[in-house]
């Protein structure tokens, strides 16, 4: 009966030695994965040793589209300035003919904590609010920095052809937020995202997001960028984005995204 005991005891043991090697090796595969998709995305904007993007302006043209006249329509001129990690600054001169808010120009300033709105009439600031960690659509996919980034995971799903670009689609997924979840389609020679496939939850309604990142284009340093960005709600192209100047690591002052006290009705 001891013999037994013992038998059975050690049985035991070399199963659970067994679940927790096989646990470990299983760790093991999963993490480079998770590893080597976050370099991918890190990593995005720096070819051949290119410094990572530490600043950023872009002069852009937002298109939005008209179901009235079923087209695209001029809706602002935009003027965006980042600094690293999350600083965000989006001058904007409103294109509304014959509307009250025509060629008025409308300033966002975001700072990583709090975001605010000003409009050139009325009382500024004319809004206040928290900065969500999400970086704007209107810049390209992982330019915008936040902490939470760090405890999200990176799972390289595969291979994708995206308008005839072989790219690598990264799964990343926020364990703390089950609607946080994206996947970015990469391209690895240019290390650029081509798509970006995320979800977007607005009054209870699931709201599935594409967005084309098109026209790459090399920038003098040396880094390749996208100057079109195309924005799909639910299949429907809704808003479309074209760069018309692009200045990377240009030395922004902090002082560009204080918060304005001295802005002037008009």
């Amino acid at each position: 009966m001891e013999a037994k005991k013992w038998s059975k005891l050690l049985q035991l043991c070399v199963s659970a030695i067994v679940i927790i090697c096989i646990g470990a090796v299983s760790a093991a595969w999963a993490q480079p994965n998770n590893v080597q998709g976050r370099q991918m995305v890190e990593q995005l904007y720096t070819p051949n040793g290119v410094m990572p993007i530490r600043d950023l302006v872009v002069e852009l043209e937002c298109y939005n589209f008209s179901s009235e006249t079923n087209s695209f329509a001029l809706g602002s001129k935009d003027k965006i300035y980042y600094k690293y990690p999350n600083k965000l600054r989006i001058d904007s001169v409103i294109n509304d003919p014959g509307g009250p808010m025509d060629q008025k120009e409308a300033i966002i300033i975001r700072d990583g904590v709090n975001a605010w709105h000003y409009i050139s009439m009325g009382q500024y600031p004319v809004k206040k609010a928290l900065d969500l960690p999400s970086g704007t659509l209107n810049l390209p996919f992982n330019i915008q920095k936040y902490p939470i980034d760090a405890n999200k995971n990176y799972t390289i799903k595969g291979k994708k052809t995206i308008a005839g670009v072989e790219t690598v689609e990264i799964f990343i997924e926020n364990p703390q937020d089950e609607t946080d979840n994206k996947t970015v389609y990469i391209d690895t020679k240019r290390q650029v995202p081509l798509r970006l496939d995320a979800l977007r939850i607005s009054d209870k309604e699931k709201i599935l997001v594409r967005v084309d990142y098109s026209d790459i284009e090399k920038l003098q340093d040396g880094r390749y960028f996208p100057k079109k960005i195309d924005i799909f709600e639910n299949d429907v192209h809704k808003k479309m984005r074209v760069y018309k100047g692009i200045q990377a690591n240009c030395g922004l002052d902090d002082s560009m995204f204080d918060q304005m006290k001295g802005f002037v009705n008009q």
